[in-house]
């Protein structure tokens, strides 16, 4: 059986079409945990009206978990062999989990993911592998250069026993990163993962969290991406990746207080603050990564972009707009 984890923040506009796509599947053995990370809008209510399916479990959370707290929340719960981890903001085609079971059952990969198309159009999105660079930022490079460190986590497939095995989602973590993190420790574990080829799901994009340069954003950003550089490198490779680290949040304090964005500053400082109060509990995680880990840094490596990822987008921002 496969378990369906959707997790949903005030997303009562994306339901009614994400589960119509869901019960009308060919694939019938599946469950959906819905999870509601404290949602101040009318989604439980909408789906008690409209959807009486009993496979459906509504699962409420008192508080805004994040992206992997409210995930983990929905796992502890499931009963299913296989998970898809889901966002809110996205429909399937009929045969979606038809076709993704097939293909993982038949493949010898960890993780699977389709592809994604715009989710008002269906125009194909321009494929292409996550990466990260060394300080830990994504972005994507092209399919030829086979450097796939990691799948977006809008739409994930996958056995429970894999993610309980590889402890999942870091809840630390509240928004972003967060499935770069888990791939990273699968990568140092020598897990496979792969997208379907011609699989695709329907997907808006920050249904829940928004677009553009937000404080929070780069906050949550601020916060997860110290916790998995000192997670998941060996100690010598830390004493040169973090110093330039910090060198370059540096760079971007003083960029941001330019362009009249102190509180996206502000961010940074406020991203070591919480490093340091949780640096107790960010250790005690590095000492399995590292007591499990079945590959160096320098093979993790080759999987990286070696440039500076946040200018590579800068550039491509300015020349834009030229």
């Amino acid at each position: 059986m496969i378990s369906i984890i959707i997790l949903n923040y005030n997303g009562s506009a994306w339901l009614k079409k994400l589960f119509d796509s869901l019960l009308c599947q060919t694939y019938q053995d599946f469950e959906i945990i819905f999870v509601d990370n404290a949602s101040v809008d009318d989604s439980i209510a909408f789906l008690q009206k409209n959807y009486q399916d009993a496979r459906i479990k509504i699962v409420k959370s008192d508080k805004n978990l994040g992206f992997a707290g409210g995930n983990n929340l929905g796992i502890e719960t499931s009963k299913g062999r296989y998970l898809l981890l889901i966002n809110n903001d996205t429909w399937l085609k009929k045969d979606f989990l038809e076709r993704i079971i097939a293909f993982y059952q038949n493949n010898q990969f960890d993780v699977v993911a389709p592809f994604e198309k715009d989710y008002a159009d269906e125009k194909e999105s321009k494929k292409y592998n996550a990466t990260i660079d060394l300080f830990g930022h994504p972005i994507g490079v092209g399919l030829e250069e086979k450097k796939s460190f990691y799948l977006l986590g809008a739409c994930l497939f996958f056995e429970k026993k894999l993610y309980e095995e590889s402890l999942g989602l870091d809840s630390n973590f509240f928004f972003y990163s967060e499935e770069v993190d888990w791939f990273w420790r699968l990568n140092l574990l020598k897990k496979s993962f792969a997208y379907v080829p011609d699989l695709f799901f329907c997907h808006a994009g920050a249904g829940s969290t928004g677009r553009g340069v937000r404080y929070a954003t780069f906050l949550w950003r601020n916060q997860n991406i110290p916790q998995m550089l000192l997670k998941n490198y060996k100690w010598f490779t830390l004493l040169w990746i973090f110093p330039l680290y910090l060198v370059q949040n540096i760079f971007e304090i003083i960029f941001f207080v330019l362009i009249l964005k102190p509180k996206v500053a502000y961010s940074y400082v406020q991203g070591w603050w919480f490093t340091l109060k949780n640096l107790r509990k960010i250790l005690q995680k590095r000492i399995w990564v590292q007591k499990n880990r079945l590959v160096g840094d320098y093979v993790i490596m080759q999987k990286m972009y070696f440039g500076f990822a946040k200018l590579h987008h800068l550039l491509s921002f300015v020349k834009k707009q030229a």
